[in-house]
């Protein structure tokens, strides 16, 4: 995906900063972001919208389109080397699937032992969550903007990308 220039408000910005940070939906609302839950539901759909050209995509897709168009500063970090069902399901996450969606997809794994990979991944990044996972990946340079995304389901051979 080819970097591009999208204009957003200071405030867009604060919030897909936060959203980076892991903060979730209560959290935009504590730190005054939105007026109530509702809003946070209907801003984040509307960034997603704007980063996505109007589809409507995962906390975790929007954060890695942000990062993409340069809309989230990414500060590098330390590199960490994931093991590589770590590092599909992190490219997963980017893409925006749903941790069924892997499930679904892959032969080996139950919905289960997708969520216990997330917890995994999660902690190895230090990550609060799916999106923080996404960012602290691209500040380890696990993901960067020209990565395909390929996502092999642990079967390695790719069998999906995300565009």
């Amino acid at each position: 995906m080819t970097p591009t220039t999208l204009m957003f408000t200071a405030h867009e910005r604060k919030v897909l900063d936060f959203m980076a940070q892991g903060l979730d939906v209560q959290g935009l609302v504590r730190q005054g972001l939105y007026p109530s839950e509702r809003a946070v539901w209907r801003g984040v759909t509307e960034l997603g919208g704007a980063l996505s050209g109007g589809e409507i995509v995962r906390w975790s897709r929007i954060v890695h389109l942000a990062v993409i168009h340069n809309v989230v500063t990414v500060r590098r970090t330390k590199s960490v080397i994931l093991p590589e069902f770590q590092l599909d399901l992190l490219r997963a996450l980017a893409a925006g699937l749903r941790l069924a969606e892997y499930a679904d997809k892959s032969d080996d794994m139950i919905l289960m032992e997708v969520k216990e990979l997330l917890v995994l991944l999660c902690s190895r990044l230090s990550a609060s969550g799916p999106a923080n996972a996404v960012y602290r990946g691209h500040q380890a340079g696990l993901l960067t903007p020209d990565d395909p995304l390929r996502v092999t389901f642990g079967k390695g051979v790719s069998a999906w990308a995300a565009s």
